[in-house]
Formats: structure tokens, C-alpha cells, sequence
């Protein structure tokens, strides 16, 4: 049988079906109502039975119809999320091949564009994250010949953390408080994180290397999560906290190494939290304003 002559063949059977069972509904009613009032044999009484039974033939279909209605909403709603997640999951897969591209022109095209889908995909927002972060654990060795002067690589690194960081501002328009960010062995050599605010979640930068250049956390405010310099080297960039806020969570330096460079904490506010240096192994000593710091752990 043709498809054309099987789908007539069920529109039908579906317009026989309603028909009986619109008859039965007619019947039943008819029937019961004619009970009811003693089995009657006037004729005006029996029209009357007639109208009251139609009447519940039509407030039955109606139900119907509204039933029908609602599924057919609810499979058209269905059928538009399975799209809009099939388009979502095209874009993150176009951004993956971008971010992987020999050109730093269509890396940076594809940072950009996992950052837009990141913003959008709220469910999956933390991979889209991954991703970004996943870039910056990806081993390099940065030229240091001019601390002004960055080689292609080190800008599509830097654009990344802005775009980290654009994220961890309280003005964003769209937050990405609260989640995690694992930068484990990275190198950064630049990298702008000032005005962050950690709130939540975890900032990895564990056995990351800063080797040159300049990293600024600059007005940082952490109020909660844990943010882990544990084993970083420090050794030759400048890395500022200048002006940073520290009333909750913990910042730990645990085994990080200040072998050369500049660490300063210069107008910094401990007022809470914890930042724990007690355990890094100091060479060149990081800068703190005088006064009492509540909460600093020094070696």
C-alpha cells in the first residue's frame, strides 16, 4: 500500500472513530437521561432528552479538542527544544574546530564564539568553560623579548582571560560567578583579571608558570569559593593585587615558589576569609602594605 493511500486510510479510520464514539456518548446519555425521568413518552420531553444529550456530545468533544490541542502544543514544544539543542550543539562543535585552527584569527573567532554560546547555553555553561580553560593548559613558551610586545599565541591567551574575566565582574551582563575555572599549569604571560569577583566555585591556577610580562588581579574581591595558587612559579612577570579584596573563602599559596619578579599586595584589604602564604617558598618576598591583615598567613 502507497504511503499516500496508507495516511488516507488513517484519517479514515481516525473520523470513523470519532463518529462512534460521538454516537455512544449520544446513547449513553440519551439513555441514562430517558432512565432518569421515569422512561417518559411525551414528545416534547423526549426532544428535550434529544437537545440535553447532544449538548453532552458537544461538551465531551470539546474536552477533546482541548485535549488534542494541548499535545499538539506540547509535541510542537518538544520537537522546537530538540531543535534549539541541536543548533546549540552545531555551534559548540564549530567553536571547538575554530579554537583548534592554525590561524590565531579563527582561534580568536572561535574564544569568542564559545563565550557567546556559554552565555546562552545555561545548562552546559560550565563545559563551554571548559573548553576556554582546557586552551590555556595547553603547553607554550612565550617570547620575552619586550614586555609590551606579545607574539600571536600569548594574544589569543590574553583575549581569553579578558573574556574570563570580562565574566567575573559584577557589572557582566551575563555572570559566570560561582563557577569553576581550572587553569592548572598554565602560562600567563599577560593576563588581565583585575575587578574579578570570586563569589563562588573554584579558580585553579595550581603549578601555573607566570614567567614575564605583567598579571593583574588588581581589585579582586574574593567573597567566597577557594581561589589555589598551589605550586605556581613566579619568576620574572609582575603580578599585581593591588587594591584586592579578601573578606571570604580562601586564597592559597601552598608550595608556590617567588623566585624573581614582583608580587605586590599594595593597598590590599584583608577583612576576612583567608589568604595563606605559610607554606610558599620565598625567595623574593611579595609586597604588603603596613597594618594589621586579618586572615594573611605569612611563612
Amino acid at each position: 500500500m502507497a504511503k499516500a493511500d496508507r495516511e488516507l486510510w488513517s484519517i479514515r479510520t481516525h473520523i470513523g472513530t470519532v463518529v462512534l464514539i460521538g454516537l455512544a456518548v449520544f446513547a449513553v446519555a440519551a439513555t441514562l437521561l430517558w432512565l432518569a425521568l421515569s422512561m417518559p413518552t411525551a414528545v416534547n420531553t423526549r426532544v428535550d432528552i434529544i437537545k440535553i444529550a447532544l449538548s453532552v456530545v458537544a461538551g465531551v468533544g470539546g474536552v477533546v479538542a482541548l485535549v488534542v490541542a494541548y499535545r499538539k502544543q506540547r509535541v510542537g514544544e518538544s520537537a522546537e527544544k530538540r531543535e534549539h539543542a541541536k543548533v546549540l550543539n552545531e555551534r559548540f562543535a564549530t567553536a571547538c574546530n575554530q579554537i583548534g585552527h592554525d590561524k590565531p584569527t579563527v582561534r580568536l573567532a572561535g574564544l569568542y564564539a564559545m563565550a557567546s554560546l556559554a552565555d546562552e547555553w545555561t545548562t552546559q555553561r560550565q563545559t563551554c568553560i571548559d573548553v576556554l580553560c582546557a586552551y590555556l593548559r595547553i603547553p607554550y613558551e612565550p617570547s620575552l623579548d619586550s614586555e609590551w610586545d606579545h607574539d600571536e599565541e600569548t594574544e589569543v591567551r590574553l583575549s581569553i582571560t579578558s573574556v574570563i574575566a570580562a565574566h567575573l565582574r559584577d557589572d557582566a551582563p551575563t555572570s559566570w560567578q560561582g563557577h569553576d575555572f581550572h587553569l592548572t599549569r598554565a602560562v600567563l604571560r599577560a593576563a588581565d583579571f583585575a575587578g574579578i569577583h570570586v563569589t563562588g566555585g573554584n579558580l585553579v591556577l595550581s603549578l601555573a608558570r607566570f614567567p614575564g610580562g605583567w598579571v593583574s588581579f588588581d581589585g579582586m574581591k574574593v567573597s567566597g569559593g577557594e581561589v589555589w595558587f598551589g605550586g605556581a612559579t613566579f619568576a620574572g612577570a609582575r603580578v599585581t593585587f593591588h587594591g584586592a579584596r579578601f573578606t571570604g573563602g580562601r586564597v592559597k599559596f601552598e608550595g608556590a615558589e617567588f623566585n624573581s619578579g614582583e608580587v605586590s599586595f599594595r593597598g590590599a584589604r584583608f577583612a576576612g576569609g583567608e589568604v595563606d602564604l605559610s607554606e610558599a617558598e620565598i625567595t623574593v618576598a611579595p609586597v604588603f602594605d603596613d597594618g594589621e591583615k586579618p586572615g594573611l598567613k605569612l611563612p
